[in-house]
């Protein structure tokens, strides 16, 4: 099936508001495009054409065969030649990159173009890219360089500029363009007046005229995103799904409030952005993190904990909701107005609690420290949730080549917490992620010197920390912890990048 529409209106940027809702959207002026869908004639599929995911445009979409070079393939018809920007419609609900080469009339135009996954197989996502053709008919074939085979594809928008070099004026693309909530050039920061809530973020990274390098962080220091590297003319599109609370670091304010709403931050050595929208979301997965210093939005670098790099592992439909605090133990987080009993009317069913505790229970006794997780697994059940128990990480105390107690958190009483932690696990049917024993093997295995990076040092960060983590740090435990998810095929695993 071949249809044209056309987009119309000026670089202009259109911002609607509703309750608890900013939209932001650009128009950009362009000529006609054709969409070519992939279950239709002319276009081909090596596999089957399907219609069992929802979201798909026309009758169906081509569920490629699992095998390098089981492509799709578009015949696309072009007035003149010079430069075409096709924009593919795609869907990846597994978790892993489906790179594909891009061929023109049978050659290569785009080696190994990245298909990223999407959230799942009903969430679709558009890569915008340009490519070189001839007046007349071209066949652009998309030819996976895996085993996983393409991700699935619903269409392809072809267009061709007006002349072999367009200007991004003169030929529009599939990213709507930067609002006008961004600025700055490197880097570039957006800025959004929503109210506290679960909102899909939409971006459009790279840039049709230079290569970039771009990372993506919100809010209170949050990674979304590492550093992606783009070609010129290559635009990746991802999507997120973003809590936005306020405070936006932590929940009692310790180390600044922010501003309130949205705040999105486009960092790297390069970076580009071609388009950017937000939306209130609808229902995701949520991932409360209830924990101490180790764990939260660290308002101030170098200072972070593992929940600011745990995000850059989800993709959208899924949001984590970071409510750790610094100096908190199991009783206090139990107690504070802002901490426990703040998070745990926004609980739904089957939304994962993360529940870290242990750095800050010095002088808990065993009883009281199983009683107050005891309290929150039951709380976190009779909402719905999932509780599941996170032990401590390790402290870097070394005894020789060996951590000592303190590190592994026996602590001022002589409890061993993260053991009271697994056998309350035990017995009360919850799922325990490991992260004492986990971080004690990666910080003995980097041995008292190489460890050092893991936490803060003096010469790297001018503080000497032995408790909190680098950015680097927080990025190894949050690691971690996914392996951990995995591991117990938590719900989030369907959502895992």
């Amino acid at each position: 099936m071949v249809s044209h529409r056309r987009r119309i209106g000026l670089l202009s940027a259109c911002v609607a508001v509703a309750v608890g809702a900013t939209v932001a959207t650009v128009s950009v002026a362009s000529a006609a495009a054709t969409r070519y869908e992939a279950e239709s004639a002319p276009a081909t599929c090596d596999g089957s054409i399907d219609s069992n995911h929802a979201g798909y445009s026309g009758s169906g979409f081509c569920n490629g065969n699992s095998a390098v070079g089981a492509a799709a393939q578009f015949t696309v018809t072009a007035s003149m030649s010079g430069t075409a920007t096709i924009g593919i419609r795609y869907a990846n609900g597994a978790t892993t990159n489906r790179p594909a080469d891009v061929l023109v009339n049978g050659v290569v135009a785009r080696s190994g173009s990245a298909f990223d996954p999407t959230g799942g197989w009903n969430r679709w996502a558009t890569q915008s890219l340009t490519v070189p053709v001839n007046a007349g008919d071209n066949t652009i074939r998309l030819s996976p360089t895996t085993s996983s085979g393409l991700a699935n594809v619903d269409y392809l928008d072809f267009e061709v500029g007006a002349s072999p070099s367009p200007s991004p004026s003169a030929t529009a693309s599939p990213p709507p363009g930067r609002p006008a909530q961004c600025t700055g050039s490197s880097p570039i920061t957006c800025h959004f007046p929503v109210s506290p809530g679960n909102y899909t973020v939409t971006a459009w990274i790279g840039d049709r005229a230079s290569a970039g390098n771009t990372s993506m962080s919100v809010e209170a220091r949050r990674r979304i995103l590492s550093a992606v590297s783009t070609t010129a003319g290559t635009i990746t599109q991802h999507v997120f799904t973003i809590n936005v609370r306020q405070p936006e670091g932590q929940p009692t304010g310790q180390g600044g409030t922010g501003t309130p709403g949205l705040t999105i931050t486009f960092a790297g050595s390069a970076p580009k952005l071609s388009g950017l929208t937000v939306q209130a979301a609808s229902n995701p997965l949520a991932v409360y993190l209830a924990g101490d210093s180790t764990v939260c939005d660290q308002f101030t670098a170098p200072y972070t904990g593992w929940g600011q790099l745990l995000t850059r592992h989800v993709s959208a439909g899924a949001v984590i909701a970071n409510y750790a605090d610094s100096g908190e133990s199991s009783g206090s987080f139990l107690s504070n107005s802002a901490l426990f009993p703040t998070m745990r009317p926004l609980i739904k069913r089957n939304d994962l609690v993360l529940i870290q505790f242990g750095h800050n229970d010095k002088s808990t006794s065993a009883s009281a420290f199983r009683g107050n997780l005891t309290t929150m697994v039951n709380q976190v059940r009779d909402r719905g949730g999932v509780p599941v128990l996170v032990t401590p990480p390790v402290r870097r105390r070394f005894n020789g080549n060996q951590l000592d107690a303190t590190a592994l958190h026996v602590n001022g009483v002589g409890v061993n917490l993260p053991a009271e932690m697994r056998r309350l696990g035990s017995s009360l049917g919850v799922p325990v992620i490991d992260l004492t024993a986990k971080s004690e093997a990666l910080v003995e295995s980097m041995g008292p010197t190489n460890s050092a990076q893991i936490y803060l040092r003096q010469s790297a960060d001018g503080v000497t920390d032995n408790t909190h983590f680098s950015e680097y740090g927080a990025g190894r435990m949050a690691d971690l912890v996914v392996e951990g998810i995995r591991e117990h095929n938590l719900p989030l695993v369907s959502y895992l990048r």
